[in-house]
């Protein structure tokens, strides 16, 4: 673990570490951890095969493997979902041409040194390496949440998005006071749609479905010999959103995937 310099301020400026992985026929986690300034981490794609023949890849044409990392993930920066498209464009985040430091920001004395995120985005893809046609159920859960000192967590400030073969979907945890759609009350947490702060919000797609789940769905067919891309996106919004990050908590999330034979 290394000190790093405080962060530079936008009005405020929490970093995190995150550190974790993506799981498919089992689980390990992603892990966020809200350390001012402080260097934590791995990032992990595992996989277990029971009774089909599958495999990850970050490239469509491989190498093959039933395990990925990255090591050692930088502090996170709060950020703003606006900056996505200001400065990127879903099919430069949703792409293996692009990796994990796509969200990074760099030492302005050394340009080769990776120092903050201000998000981070991982690519990888599904293969059916099998002789059938294979089913799956896709789940994010949060395995552990654990609080700061003060009580608070980073439920309120988390975003995550989900690209499934460059379908995107935005979640965030409900708010605890509603905002009105046509009297109707509607608790999605917002996301900025400009760096303004005093321009138009909007709001995630989704909302968790518990403290516990972040989403569960149920992907279509991965026939035999397809490969199926994904992209998960995690950030800190820093846009009004729900406080901001509390130093010293800490939240583990997991990708688990259950393929099966379809029959």
């Amino acid at each position: 673990m290394y000190e790093l310099e405080y962060v530079r301020k936008r009005k405020r400026k929490i970093r995190a570490a995150i550190i974790g992985g993506i799981s498919a026929i089992g689980v390990s986690v992603l892990v966020i951890v809200a350390f001012l300034g402080r260097f934590v981490g791995t990032f992990t794609v595992s996989l277990e095969a029971n009774n089909v023949d599958i495999s990850l890849s970050e490239k469509k044409s491989g190498p093959l493997s039933s395990f990925l990392r990255i090591n050692s993930l930088v502090p996170f920066e709060e950020f703003t979902y606006s900056e996505f498209d200001r400065k990127f464009g879903d099919d430069v985040i949703d792409s293996e041409d692009t990796t994990y430091a796509l969200g990074g920001n760099y030492s302005p004395k050394n340009p080769d040194v990776l120092q903050s995120f201000d998000f981070f985005k991982y690519t990888f893809y599904l293969h059916n390496l099998g002789k059938s046609d294979v089913l799956y159920n896709f789940k994010l859960k949060v395995e552990d949440n654990i609080a700061a000192p003060d009580g608070r967590n980073l439920l309120g400030t988390l975003r995550v998005m989900i690209y499934e073969e460059g379908h995107k979907t935005i979640y965030g945890q409900a708010e605890s006071v509603p905002h009105y759609e046509e009297g109707v009350p509607d608790y999605r947490p917002p996301i900025s749609t400009s760096v303004d702060d005093d321009d138009f919000m909007g709001y995630v797609d989704k909302t968790f479905s518990s403290t516990e789940t972040i989403t569960s769905f149920s992907g279509k067919p991965l026939n035999i010999g397809e490969a199926k891309r994904y992209t998960i996106v995690t950030w800190l919004e820093g846009f009004r959103s729900s406080g901001f990050a509390p130093t010293g908590a800490t939240i583990k999330l997991g990708v688990e995937i259950n393929a099966y034979e379809n029959q």
